[in-house]
């Protein structure tokens, strides 16, 4: 080998000793990324599972809230079947209980929403029509309205169709 050959063979070397430096600090580097990463991976996870115990705990809350407002409600509308049912002496001549008729007087009041309510019916005029006892249906010998001259009659006045 001569001189010159050894120095570039050395060069070579010296070359390739920086390129491996150089990748062994990218792959420190990288290393470090990936490490970082993971941290972030775990830090993510735990937050996602403390929001599922969060979100859990509310929903266990929500159901226990509601369960207890329908036990409520239930405990009400069976005391108002018991209450009405203490009412009832006979099922066919039931007339409601207390609570409804209070309600009922409500819609009982004069211009309320039940259209046959007496102070309605004693404030107004009858919807009979009333006739004059002085009006006469046929003249004085007639009985009936078969007769020409009456029909021309209903049929002048407009009342009827005369045949």
């Amino acid at each position: 080998m001569t001189a010159d050959s050894f120095e570039k063979a050395k060069k070579g070397m010296k070359d390739t000793v920086k390129g491996v430096k150089v990748t062994a600090k990218g792959v420190e580097d990288t290393a470090g990324g990936v490490h970082e990463t993971a941290k972030g991976v775990n830090e993510t996870a735990e937050g996602v599972i403390e929001g599922v115990k969060d979100t859990a705990e509310g929903v266990i809350e929500g159901v226990k809230d509601t369960v207890k407002g329908v036990k409520e409600g239930v405990e009400e509308t069976a005391e108002d079947v018991k209450d009405t049912a203490e009412e009832v002496v006979d099922a066919d001549t039931y007339t409601g209980s207390d609570k409804e008729k209070e309600v009922n007087r409500e819609y009982n009041k004069a211009g309320g929403k039940e259209p046959m309510n007496p102070e309605d019916i004693g404030g107004h005029e009858p919807t009979a029509v009333k006739r004059d006892q002085d009006t006469e249906i046929a003249e004085g010998g007639q009985t009936g309205t078969d007769t020409p001259e009456a029909r021309e009659k209903y049929k002048k006045s407009g009342m009827t169709d005369a045949k």
